[in-house]
């Protein structure tokens, strides 16, 4: 099992990530056609709320009690998995 600071560091590189990849798929967006550009836009905004809603979650984990951190952790993972079935989608839609 992590400590809560292994976690930490764990959702921050998953942050870094998230961010590079949209980075990626932005200058995608850039690419396509007028019509796919304002429904890829969207999509990368709502990518964009989930990674700031797992940002969000990283910082109530890092201010967590002890026995409260473990909730948190789990509440997380959720959100990590909601954005990676997300970002699966999106991928798949735009390939």
């Amino acid at each position: 099992m992590l400590t809560r600071d292994e976690y930490v560091a764990k959702m921050k590189q998953r942050l870094d990530k998230w961010s590079a990849e949209m980075d990626v798929l932005e200058t995608k967006a850039h690419k396509t056609l007028e019509d796919a550009k304002v429904k890829y836009q969207e999509q990368l905004i709502a990518l964009r709320a989930k990674r700031q809603e797992g940002e969000e979650k990283l910082e109530a984990i890092k201010s967590a009690t002890e026995d409260s951190w473990e909730q948190l952790k789990a509440e997380t993972e959720n959100v990590w998995e909601a954005f990676k079935d997300s970002l699966h989608q999106f991928r798949s839609h735009f390939k």
